[in-house]
């Protein structure tokens, strides 16, 4: 994928297309994105798009996964799209604060931060129990440097819907920009327990255990991580930093090495 073209494999031609629903493309991409395997995330938003044009909530995600990769302009087009979408379906029902959180997650993707977060807050407004819109909240007060005021808003999104294990790892993520480490395991325990197969919960608590000089513990979390997907070169990074201050520079070199291979695969695909 990664020559910028907004190419698919479709294996096979338009028959595979239709073998499932929009939703189903939608989960496929979502299952691709918690273990950090973007490109595959990627191909299943733009099936979903084909047999969706309009479908703005895809738009956010496709662009998310074009960041991750990024591809800094095309996550740019898609957010557009999802921004002009979630605004034709305020226009239909302007009463929908799922609407209004999408469209401040669009303008999110867009870096308007002001306008992402007067969105989000129209949301509360239409429903004060709406998690995502607090989450959104969140996430652009992060963004824009304010992660104890994030973290309030996490913490909001997480009362509203405590089974979601998004809001814990953003809460998670906001402690560590905090540097309150042994406060993010918590948070990221309870994601992993929740979405066992959610790549981020494990980074944010190995990083948070290394932090820590909890190397031993860390290394067994990066070792989970890496069986999800063993293809994340931070990931190889880390693991090898941990092997050194335990002794074991055998191991530390072989990591090292693993990370030199897909640095280079990245760069011959490139």
């Amino acid at each position: 994928m990664g020559n910028g073209s907004d190419s698919i494999n479709t294996h096979g031609g338009m028959p595979y297309l239709f073998q499932k629903t929009k939703e189903q493309w939608l989960e496929d991409g979502e299952a691709h994105y918690q273990v950090k395997r973007y490109e595959e995330a990627l191909e299943a938003y733009m099936h979903a798009l084909l047999l969706d044009p309009s479908a703005a909530a895809v738009y956010n995600r496709k662009g998310f996964a074009l960041l991750k990769l990024r591809r800094n302009e095309e996550a740019f087009d898609a957010f557009s799209k999802a921004r002009d979408g979630w605004e034709f379906q305020i226009h239909l029902h302007p009463t929908d604060a799922e609407a209004y959180t999408g469209k401040g997650l669009a303008l999110h993707g867009l870096n308007r931060s002001l306008e992402a977060l007067m969105a989000f807050e129209h949301a509360l407004k239409l429903d004060p129990w709406h998690a995502a819109a607090y989450d959104g909240i969140g996430l652009v007060l992060s963004a824009s440097g304010h992660d104890k005021e994030a973290l309030d808003a996490f913490e909001r999104a997480i009362l509203r819907a405590p089974t979601h294990a998004t809001y814990y790892v953003d809460k998670g993520s906001a402690l560590v920009k905090l540097k309150r480490y042994a406060e993010a395991l918590g948070p990221a325990e309870r994601a992993i327990q929740l979405a066992p197969g959610y790549a981020e919960a494990y980074s944010v608590k190995a990083h948070s255990l290394r932090k820590l000089k909890c190397y031993a513990d860390a290394l067994g979390v990066y070792e989970k991580l890496l069986a999800l997907n063993p293809n994340l070169e931070q990931a190889w990074m880390n693991k090898a930093e941990v092997l050194k201050h335990l002794g074991r520079s055998k191991e530390a070199q072989q990591a090292y090495a693993t990370v030199r291979r897909l640095a280079q695969r990245r760069w011959i695909g490139w």
